[in-house]
């Protein structure tokens, strides 16, 4: 029997901590886990990364890696395009990693995961500025970032990953008029 999808708000999502055993994570990616179990402590103190740890009940069920990142103009659709913007890359927000334990998978861990994200990317476009967001998704998971307003890089795409991007501002603008809209 399928397990329905996990609510929100039992979920707690914290910043990784050397406190916390994450030894027991898999995902069946090998090197998924191997990065949270060997290098994401050591890139957080070495403030090449953040990585967020999303507990269920408390078992650690999913986590996500954040970094600094730079999308070439030339690699954005026209649509997306920002007019006048005078540099050759803009800032970006990039998802390094994202990854949910077998054990949670397909229960709604990894959309949980990426409203975790995109606060985090909020949090640090409010402070250093950033417009997009980039991920360089795994073939079979372009539909789940896709979801999520994210476009290919097409020209880009090897067999390995497909990288993508989402005008954050643009989403930002759109998020804020539903939840207007539905408030009224």
């Amino acid at each position: 029997m399928p397990q329905k999808n996990v609510n929100a708000d039992s979920c707690v999502v914290l910043p990784l901590s050397g406190d916390m055993d994450v030894s027991g994570f898999d995902c069946g990616d090998a090197d998924l886990n191997d990065f949270l179990q060997t290098d994401a402590l050591k890139n957080q103190k070495e403030w090449f990364s953040v990585t967020k740890v999303l507990f269920l009940d408390d078992t650690l069920a999913g986590y996500f890696t954040i970094v600094a990142d730079t999308l070439h103009k030339g690699r954005v659709a026209e649509p997306d395009a920002v007019s006048g913007y005078p540099y050759q890359k803009y800032p970006a927000v990039k998802l390094a990693r994202l990854a949910v334990d077998l054990r949670f998978q397909h229960r709604g861990i990894g959309s949980v995961l990426m409203e975790e994200f995109f606060d985090a990317a909020y949090s640090c476009v409010e402070g250093d500025g950033g417009r997009f967001l980039t991920v360089d998704a795994v073939p079979s998971a372009r539909t789940f970032y896709e979801r999520f307003g994210f476009r290919a890089v097409s020209s880009l795409a090897d067999e390995e990953t497909v990288p993508m991007y989402l005008d954050f501002y643009k989403f930002y603008l759109l998020s804020l008029e539903i939840f207007e809209s539905r408030s009224v």
